[in-house]
């Protein structure tokens, strides 16, 4: 879990900081996490694919707006959030139809080798991935109404996105606390813990 939160966080800093400075600095500090995430991430040999598409997201964001809209480039940060949330949505789900959860490479770090072709591994790595779609895709359907209303930012910017998010990762620490229970004790059985 916390490879994963570690891999989150640029994004985490990026909608935070959105909501309380400007956007240039928002993409600045979403793009600094992005890197120190992915210098993380290289230091232990194992850069996941949101630690990559991170880094790309937000150079590629900070270039496209400052050749293209340099004059309303604060205008954009109304669409920041739901942005990235849009993004990250399109990445978890691609990853679920590509065959490659992106939970699945967190999950190695854990379990044994020779469990991670078996249909078990790869059917929780697929029900966990696509419940943090599914919590990408609430918080998208709740930005999206806070940027065409004024009323209710709170609830609609961070109540429901992050309430989504939390929900998730509570849903992944249950399973893998139901996948950790439903194995054999490792010392009777030591082939077949995980």
């Amino acid at each position: 879990m916390t490879d994963l939160i570690w891999s989150f966080s640029p994004w985490l800093v990026f909608l935070l900081s959105s909501r309380l400075t400007s956007f240039s600095a928002a993409l600045a500090l979403g793009f600094a996490a992005s890197v120190v995430v992915l210098a993380r991430a290289a230091t232990g040999h194992r850069a996941h694919m949101l630690d990559v598409a991170s880094l790309c997201y937000f150079a590629t964001l900070a270039v496209v707006l400052a050749i293209t809209y340099p004059a309303h480039i604060e205008s954009w940060s109304r669409y920041a959030q739901l942005g990235s949330h849009l993004v990250l949505t399109l990445l978890i789900f691609g990853s679920i139809v590509v065959g490659r959860p992106f939970t699945q490479s967190y999950a190695k770090k854990t379990t044994p080798p020779e469990l991670w072709r078996t249909p078990e591994f790869r059917d929780v790595n697929r029900r966990i991935s696509g419940v943090w779609g599914l919590a990408f895709l609430a918080g998208d359907v709740s930005l999206a109404l806070a940027a065409s209303v004024d009323a209710r930012q709170v609830l609609l910017r961070v109540i429901v996105p992050f309430g989504a998010l939390y929900l998730a990762y509570r849903y992944t620490v249950n399973q893998q606390a139901q996948v950790r229970a439903a194995q054999p004790d490792p010392k009777v059985h030591p082939t077949r813990a995980i």
